[in-house]
């Protein structure tokens, strides 16, 4: 044995020297073929040898699977398949050919005329209906791919003209598919219109259904449709099948914005109407049809007809149709009529003076008819769609029309009863919308206030927020308001930052009517000592929120408080700011002192842009870090300018640690320098990399430069990175680089980039080979050359994203118990704002033992409040959105010794954008760094209890 292992030892051992070659050696990589590319090779040989009908089937499916691919040597198996189509008895082999050839015009750079042809001529020698149609529907998504003058196009237009003759419907709806989406001049639309009204009466209704849609085709690609098919269209209304009245209907509906002002004839007698009133009396009687689907379109298209004559509108919230069916006419019209004719009752015949305006019930015409009772019949369908459809319609048509908002007012009203809880919550939005047209009576208050009693949360707080955007008109009604949400917090205390808002609201918008009530609600008497209030009582909070907020706009409120509640004003401004606004109280210095006070906030904010663009200084760190102080603390007082300031400091932050890296010795270079060093560079990279992160996901609303830098400064903070873990550690950086390169690669449709990002992408728009080596010797002199170039701007509305939570408060002492091994379900209400990415939030929790979960909140747990306070009538007020998280969070641990605190918070998960599968496995990948937090945790107090073994 010794002497084997001695003589592989000595083989392995000698040195063998070669002659230098004189010619140098080139290593090429041979080109993998893919499975189809071999397979291509024996295309023919496959097909010829597959005698069973399912063995072609499934080649055939694999081939169309392997689809698309690049355009080399494709035609020999066009040809192939062309042979087989031939060969092939059965239409289904067949028509599975003709599929592979319309998917050929996904293959890059393949010639689609060339296709166009082939089916083209095996279409005029084809019997099946089926195999005809699909080579028509093909016909036409490869006409969609040819330019507009091309002869082509022509030629396949022309063979959809010639097969509308065509037996089979199928054929005939295919071509007038083809003829409405490939006309391309004005004269061959014009045409293809009258071809295609011919068969708007075939026997067939999928034809007829197949003509209205070519012509609502037509109309979408910008040919206008003519007058004259107004007539034939308000026929098929009358169809006996219910796609037909549906393809007609939206034809009625184009027609009315096409042409609202031209008259038509009413049938029957001699008066004219605008088409749009006419068009909105037919489209309104499908409100009564039989079809569930054809009144839900037409409650649908209902909404958008804003133009119509308010007569008529008005008409469709009434169901008296006309009173002992007669026509009313003035005095003059009936009297001139009785001139005119030249008779006069004699007596001689009987009946001879009878009433010449009388009509017969069947003659009454559809203008005077399809619009009455319209909305009422859709509010009462039986179906939950036509009942919201119509929710839809009449808040759209009462937002043009003040008139009709009030009229609707009564309606709206009755659907807060409406047995499902989508349209209830509907109906409360509806009347939101339409609030500031509207004033609620005592009547419709109390049927309002009724529904304050509902289980379901988002129904009551959809209730607050329609109360507080509400009028009342009178003292009664706000009093009645007021004690019913006092009564809805003591029987659900979970709603009050919801009653805070709508009592708030209800306070600014009706201060006079607030004053009535102040001594009576405040429990205030002019000759009297009474007691005073416990400014703990959630009631007295509520009382207090109303009468301060309309104090602001009736001073004559401030002389009714006495020294108690003038003492309960400044704990409540402290304690709850955003509800309790700034008054003016004789005797309360500090206010005094903060309404006489200017901060000039704009001024030091000038000041500190200044500083942060003068010239690049020996101490520019300690500048930045100042003027970082200095936004943070301007952020705090101004809540104006918060957002924009807070970005702005973001990304000072990221500049300052870019500059303290960069200025290390063991960024680039560790072997030199003890561990310490290192450990502090490493640190602040990390650091880097969060605020980065946070500088990019948690604001909104900017503009596109804006977006850019923050991209640039992101891509600054990654190549910081990657040299440092190619200069610096032994740690692969491949799946770094190529990430790097991606992200670059995505900004190189940009232009006017920051100078940084526009100096990467153009050195690496130059590269061949991307290896971390060769990145990293470009972007170390780069990065240097950019240490202290950070051009700093203000956004003016960026919005940054904030998280609240409401439950748990994290206050209680009492454990929640649960086994062991189990599941608790922690109740988590929570407040998000700005959220711009809702499909990266999640809970965290993090147990005493230092492990930590994340929590993918069900998509149905996390909704979007609707707002629509006075910003949405002003256009120049961004609507910030707010969402509203309510879930239960699930945990579960082993046994403790005792109690102890869990922590919940919610946070970002960027994970997924910002880390491919690559770098996941990357040694120096943590998870961690990719978590941004939105708010502070709340601690839960939890107790795991071991299971009782019983008997």
């Amino acid at each position: 044995m010794a002497v084997l292992k001695k003589r592989a030892l000595a083989e392995y051992s000698q040195v063998v020297q070669e002659e230098a070659c004189s010619k140098p050696l080139q290593l090429m990589k041979k080109p993998r073929l893919s499975s189809i590319q071999l397979e291509e090779e024996l295309v023919a040989e496959t097909l010829e040898k597959l005698e069973t009908n399912d063995d072609l089937v499934a080649y055939l499916n694999h081939i169309q699977r392997k689809l698309p691919f690049h355009a080399d040597d494709k035609i020999v198996l066009m040809r192939k398949l062309i042979e087989t189509y031939h060969r092939s008895e059965q239409s289904h082999l067949r028509l599975k050919i003709i599929g592979i050839l319309g998917d050929f015009r996904k293959i890059p750079k393949f010639d689609v005329q060339l296709i166009i042809n082939e089916v083209i001529k095996l279409l005029s020698m084809e019997t099946s209906h089926k195999v005809c149609a699909s080579m028509i529907s093909i016909l036409s998504k490869l006409g969609n791919l040819l330019a507009c003058d091309s002869p082509l196009l022509n030629k396949i237009i022309n063979i959809g003209m010639q097969l509308l003759n065509n037996s089979s419907h199928l054929v005939k709806c295919h071509c007038l598919s083809l003829l409405g989406g490939l006309s391309n001049t004005t004269n061959l639309q014009g045409e293809n219109v009258k071809h295609i009204c011919k068969f708007t009466n075939s026997q067939d209704p999928r034809v007829r259904t197949a003509a209205y849609d070519a012509l609502l085709r037509l109309h979408d690609r910008g040919q206008k449709l003519e007058l004259c098919v107004y007539a034939d269209v308000c026929t098929a209304l009358q169809d006996d099948n219910e796609n037909v009245r549906q393809s007609a209907m939206r034809i009625v509906w184009v027609l009315s914005h096409t042409y609202p002002e031209s008259c038509v004839m009413i049938p029957g007698c001699q008066d004219e109407v605008h088409l749009v009133d006419d068009a909105f009396a037919k489209i309104c009687q499908a409100i009564g049809d039989l079809s569930v689907n054809v009144r839900t379109l037409a409650a649908e298209l209902l909404g958008s007809m804003v133009n119509v004559n308010p007569h008529f509108l008005e008409q469709t919230l009434d169901k008296k149709l006309m009173s002992d069916m007669r026509r009313k006419r003035s005095a003059h019209e009936r009297h001139w009529e009785t001139v005119t004719s030249g008779e006069w009752a004699s007596g001689a015949r009987w009946a001879d003076d009878k009433p010449r305006e009388n009509l017969d019930a069947e003659s009454v015409s559809l203008i005077h008819s399809g619009a009455c009772g319209a909305f009422v019949h859709g509010l009462e369908d039986e179906f939950m769609e036509v009942r919201s459809a119509s929710l839809d319609s009449l808040c759209q048509l009462a937002l043009s029309n003040p008139r009709f908002a009030t009229l609707s007012l009564d309606f709206l009203v009755d659907m807060f009863n409406d047995e499902i809880e989508e349209v209830r919550l509907k109906a409360i939005d509806c009347m939101t919308k339409i609030s500031h047209l509207i004033v609620l009576r005592e009547d419709q208050l109390e049927i309002i206030l009724g529904v304050l009693e509902d289980s379901n949360v988002e129904i009551r707080e959809g209730l607050h927020r329609m109360l507080g955007a509400c009028r009342l008109s009178t003292k009664a009604c706000l009093k009645i308001c007021v004690q019913t949400l006092l009564d809805n917090l003591k029987r659900y205390s979970q709603d009050k930052r919801s009653i805070w808002r709508c009592l708030q609201s209800l306070g600014s918008s009706h201060p006079n009517l607030t004053l009535l009530l102040v001594p009576e609600l405040l429990t205030v008497h002019p000759f009297f000592d009474m007691p005073e209030a416990d400014v703990e009582d959630p009631s007295y909070v509520c009382v207090l929120l109303l009468v301060f907020n309309a104090a602001q706009f009736c001073p004559q409120i401030l002389s009714l408080f006495e020294e108690h509640i003038r003492r309960h004003y400044r704990y409540l401004r402290d304690t709850i700011s955003n509800f309790v606004p700034r008054l003016q109280l004789a005797g309360v210095e500090e206010m005094e002192t903060q309404v006489k006070f200017d901060t000039n906030t704009n001024y030091f904010l000038q000041n500190v842009m200044s500083r942060l663009n003068q010239p690049t200084s020996t101490n520019q760190i300690k500048v930045w870090d100042a003027a970082c102080h200095d936004l943070i603390r301007l952020a705090q007082i101004d809540n104006n300018l918060a957002h924009g300031v807070e970005l702005l400091a973001t990304q000072l932050e990221c500049h300052i640690l870019i500059a303290k890296v960069m200025n290390s010795p063991a960024w680039i270079d560790s072997s030199s320098l003890n561990a310490q060093d290192g450990d502090v560079v490493k640190n602040l990279i990390d650091q880097l990399q969060r605020c980065s992160l946070r500088l990019q996901y948690m604001f909104s609303n900017l503009s596109t430069e804006e977006k850019l830098l923050i991209q640039s400064t992101r891509l600054q903070a990654m190549a910081i990175q990657l040299v440092y873990i190619v200069r610096a550690s032994n740690t692969s950086a491949l799946a770094l680089s190529d990430h790097f390169v991606s992200r670059v690669e995505a900004l190189k449709g940009y232009g006017n980039l920051p100078s940084f990002a526009g100096c990467i992408v153009k050195e690496i728009t130059r590269l061949d080979d991307t290896k971390p080596g060769i990145l990293s010797r470009i972007l170390l002199p780069i990065l240097q050359a950019h240490i202290y170039v950070a051009p700093f701007c203000l956004p003016a509305k960026a919005f940054k994203v904030n998280a609240e939570i409401l439950e748990p408060t994290g206050e209680s002492d009492n454990p929640q118990k649960f086994l062991a091994g189990f599941v608790l379900g922690v109740v988590l209400d929570a407040e998000i704002q700005c959220l711009a990415h809702p499909e990266y939030l999640r809970v965290r929790v993090k147990y005493p033992d230092l492990n930590a979960q994340l929590i993918i909140p069900q998509e149905s747990h996390l909704k979007k409040i609707k707002q629509y306070a006075q910003s949405e009538l002003n256009e120049n007020i961004a609507v910030v959105p707010e969402h509203r998280l309510r879930t239960s969070v699930l945990v579960s641990h082993q046994v403790w010794t005792e109690s102890s605190h869990i922590e919940l918070s919610l946070v970002l998960d960027v994970t997924e954008p910002e880390v491919p599968s690559a770098l996941k496995r990357w040694r120096g990948f943590s998870e961690d760094s990719f978590i941004i937090e939105l708010c502070k945790p709340v601690r839960v107090l939890v107790s795991p209890k071991p299971i009782k073994r019983g008997i």
